[in-house]
């Protein structure tokens, strides 16, 4: 790599050899003409040929200063490319998603197949963890996370809060004629928190029930993709979020036989790194998102 050793003068040749003027070249690198100048005198020196001549005001490059500059024009040019491809990607190309187990499950995989549709040159791929990774120099490009988040340096938007009611099979709720709180203390109460039996005491107490927590059936599980199969079985209630299980209840699988809830159980965030390369097809699914978290919230509503 000795030619690396000359490669202001390099710099000096290609932009003097563009404008023909050594003047112009030292405008365009932010230098001084006697800077280019003396670098040009050092380049000459070291690969022991004329580079340039004077013609009236130009200065002309030689043939093989002209040859050397061509090169050196192509390769300035793919590097620059290559700098813009990395720091400004566009919208097409590959977008690296990482989210909770019950988000990807619940609301982004159910409803991916609308993105990829207006969206074909977007190709998403989707991870499901329990943490939030690197969003900065690591693959993955945006995280949707659970909870309250410290996003540090990360632009955060958040998505949407629920409250947790108590969810069941359709069939459940009718042999069980579930239309009272009290009900559900004599019911297998599926518990995913953990800590354990915390949200279903905490729902107790919001609906003015005291119940007997040593005589409570619970169905313990690891998380609420298995809450919710185990729901959608007829073995049990969980408490969920309406919003998060619209695809079930439109399907009239599961239900929320019950008014009470439990204030702000659920709560969502969207983060990504604002210098991010792919800026565009994040903000592409970023809109795209908020306008499904939106439909999803009027289903609710109505």
């Amino acid at each position: 790599m000795e030619h690396l050793d000359h490669f202001k003068g390099l710099c000096c040749l290609e932009a003097a050899a563009r404008h023909k003027s050594y003047t112009q070249a030292a405008e365009e690198l932010h230098i001084t003409q006697a800077a280019v100048s003396q670098q040009l005198r050092l380049l000459e020196a070291h690969l022991g040929i004329k580079l340039f001549i004077r013609r009236g005001r130009s200065m002309q490059p030689t043939s093989r200063a002209q040859q050397l500059a061509d090169t050196l024009t192509a390769a300035f040019g793919s590097i620059g490319s290559c700098w813009q491809e990395i720091q400004c990607q566009g919208v097409p190309g590959e977008l690296n998603i990482t989210t909770t187990q019950s988000f990807a499950s619940l609301i982004l995989l159910p409803n991916l197949g609308q993105f990829n549709r207006l969206h074909p040159e977007i190709k998403v791929r989707v991870w499901a963890s329990s943490q939030l990774e690197d969003l900065q120099h690591a693959e993955m490009d945006i995280g949707i996370r659970f909870g309250d988040i410290d996003a540090g340096e990360l632009y955060c938007r958040h998505l949407f809060d629920d409250d947790t009611v108590p969810l069941c099979s359709s069939q459940l709720a009718q042999e069980q004629a579930l239309t009272h709180a009290s009900q559900l203390s004599q019911c297998w109460l599926i518990d995913a928190d953990d800590k354990p039996g915390q949200d279903w005491l905490a729902w107790f107490a919001a609906a003015g029930i005291t119940p007997d927590t040593q005589a409570l059936n619970w169905v313990r599980v690891a998380n609420l993709d298995m809450a919710l199969s185990t729901a959608l079985s007829g073995h049990g209630v969980f408490l969920g979020s309406r919003l998060m299980a619209q695809q079930y209840i439109r399907a009239g699988t599961l239900t929320a036989p019950l008014p009470q809830v439990l204030p702000g159980g659920i709560r969502y965030h969207l983060l990504y790194h604002a210098a991010s390369p792919k800026l565009a097809r994040i903000r592409r699914f970023e809109d795209w998102l908020q306008a499904l978290i939106a439909s999803l919230k009027a289903q609710v509503s109505a």
